[in-house]
């Protein structure tokens, strides 16, 4: 089992999916928790949002004592991305270096996250974004793509995760959302400057 070793508790564990029916069941929750807030307006076939770079994915998810997804996080490990596709007409150019390093160099988009709303608020999302992090440190990625709606960038951001935000926000699955890059090895040195108590989970 690829467990990833963070914010593991007594009734919640986090690993990169690695069945057939854990894949499939990390897609449903995301579907539904989108249907639920309004990303989505109606249940699509199969419970399942279509995305053409599903072959390219790995999923984290975050399990309960029961082994039930209560969570779940996408990872893209090689271009195109998604978020370059979407707001290419609308990324800053003052950006347009570290976009190309980026593009080049080795990186990973984070999409689709989603919990189950009887766990929400209960460190699920953070531990999924630790899970990610510690992720790409395992690979020796260098940075991480996003496309975020807006108020889960700042909560984000509160935390003292470090994103460069590289274009105009606009309306993307139904909420307003900014994309941004966030450079793997500056995170844990912005921890420490701007918020001493999540870094050191970050590094726990």
């Amino acid at each position: 089992m690829n467990t990833i070793h963070l914010l593991n508790t007594d009734t919640t564990t986090f690993q990169i999916a690695e069945t057939e029916n854990m894949i499939l069941a990390a897609k449903h929750l995301c579907h539904d928790v989108y249907l639920e807030v309004g990303y989505i307006k109606k249940p699509l076939a199969g419970r399942i949002i279509p995305y053409e770079h599903d072959a390219s994915s790995s999923y984290i998810v975050a399990l309960n004592s029961r082994q039930e997804v209560i969570g779940t996080l996408r990872i893209i490990q090689e271009p195109p991305f998604t978020t370059f596709e979407v707001w290419k007409d609308k990324l800053y150019p003052a950006c347009s270096k570290l976009i190309a390093d980026a593009i080049a160099g080795h990186s990973f988009e984070i999409g689709a996250l989603a919990v189950r709303k009887d766990f929400r608020g209960k460190q699920v999302s953070w531990g999924l974004y630790k899970a990610a992090y510690l992720h790409s440190l395992s690979l020796h990625l260098d940075y991480g793509i996003i496309s975020m709606d807006a108020g889960a960038l700042h909560s984000l951001e509160a935390l003292g995760w470090y994103v460069v935000k590289i274009g105009d926000p606009m309306y993307y699955f139904g909420s307003l959302t900014v994309p941004g890059i966030m450079p793997v090895g500056k995170q844990a040195e912005q921890f420490f400057q701007n918020n001493l108590l999540h870094q050191k989970l970050l590094v726990a």
